[in-house]
């Protein structure tokens, strides 16, 4: 898929289109009628003795790059049913390019209606990317405050004249066409920095670490107000497996790359919260096979990536029922 799968969305910024039916070469992606790319919908009733779960994300989660049979959410599906053998969904509400910030409100719209038992949190790329918006501004310039102040500045003409052409522009940064606020790719000196730059290059990152830890606690909280459990799956990309295939000088020792500030606080973060993480970089990096074959690209896990990624995450809930509500 690419960004023309997409649509703005008031509330997400952008969302996947409904009831889209794509072709990527010669394979087909069908999106549903609330615009995941998943079968089951919010409406459809949970069984008695069914577990459901929820992971989230961005594009590696939503399955960029490999076929609707090849994702992380079908693949753990599989293995869970054929070892619990009762049933079990695992929803996929993965959407490429996607915050905490997004999410939390896309689990408000539809991902709590599915009843989870355990919802599996990947975000972490698209919150510490470094783009032309930060999803909090955004998010307000889409939902700007509804009080009387601004009430009587919108109807006026001054701005109109002054105001709307600004939001326009700053709607438009880097972005595609015809959509809205859709993030790009950290490019140049912001992709990798030395550690002196390292805090003004993070507060410029989509969403700052604060808030990331923030976004996290509110999920653990929504989810526990619902007895559902949580746990955390952090990506992987190519450079955790030694692989450098980014337009770009390849980061030295005294580099730092703006994911790794991020992974550091949340490992810290689910210590102090007591949540278990399954780490996709130190799972991929322990892999005996060809490393390049995890990927397809420098980001995206390929259809062998998205199995390992789902075996880990059901060794750990095998080894751990009590996260699916089992004994």
């Amino acid at each position: 898929g690419n960004w023309e799968t997409m649509q703005g969305d008031p509330e997400l910024l952008w969302a996947l289109e409904p009831n889209r039916r794509f072709e990527t070469g010669r394979d087909i992606t069908e999106i549903n009628a609330v615009g995941l790319r998943e079968k089951l919908l919010p409406s459809d009733t949970k069984k008695s003795n069914e577990i459901r779960v929820v992971v989230t994300g961005d594009s590696s989660i939503y399955g960029w790059g490999v076929k609707d049979n090849e994702t992380y959410a079908v693949y753990l599906e599989k293995e869970l049913r054929r070892h619990f053998r009762r049933p079990i969904e695992v929803i996929n509400l993965g959407v490429p390019g996607y915050s905490t910030e997004q999410t939390i409100r896309l689990l408000d719209k539809l991902g709590w209606d599915y009843e989870p038992d355990l919802v599996i949190v990947s975000n972490i790329f698209s919150d510490c990317n470094i783009d032309a918006f930060q999803d909090k501004q955004a998010l307000a310039l889409t939902n700007p405050e509804k009080n009387i102040a601004y009430s009587t500045l919108k109807s006026s003409r001054l701005y109109c004249s002054i105001y709307m052409p600004w939001a326009e522009y700053q709607s438009k940064l880097n972005q595609n066409p015809n959509r809205v606020l859709m993030p790009g790719i950290p490019t140049g000196p912001n992709a990798a920095v030395t550690l002196e730059k390292l805090n003004a290059t993070l507060a410029l990152s989509r969403v700052p670490i604060a808030d990331y830890l923030d976004n996290l606690k509110t999920i653990k909280t929504k989810a526990a107000e619902r007895k559902a459990r949580m746990l955390l799956a952090p990506l992987a990309q190519e450079w955790d497996v030694g692989i450098w295939n980014v337009p770009m000088p390849k980061p030295t020792k005294e580099h730092v790359l703006p994911w790794q500030p991020y992974r550091e606080a949340q490992k810290e973060w689910a210590m102090q919260e007591n949540i278990d993480i399954i780490s996709f970089p130190d799972v991929f990096a322990s892999y005996n096979g060809p490393k390049a074959k995890l990927f397809v690209d420098n980001m995206h896990p390929s259809k062998f990536g998205t199995a390992l990624m789902a075996e880990a995450v059901a060794k750990h809930i095998i080894a751990h029922p009590e996260l699916i509500g089992l004994q």
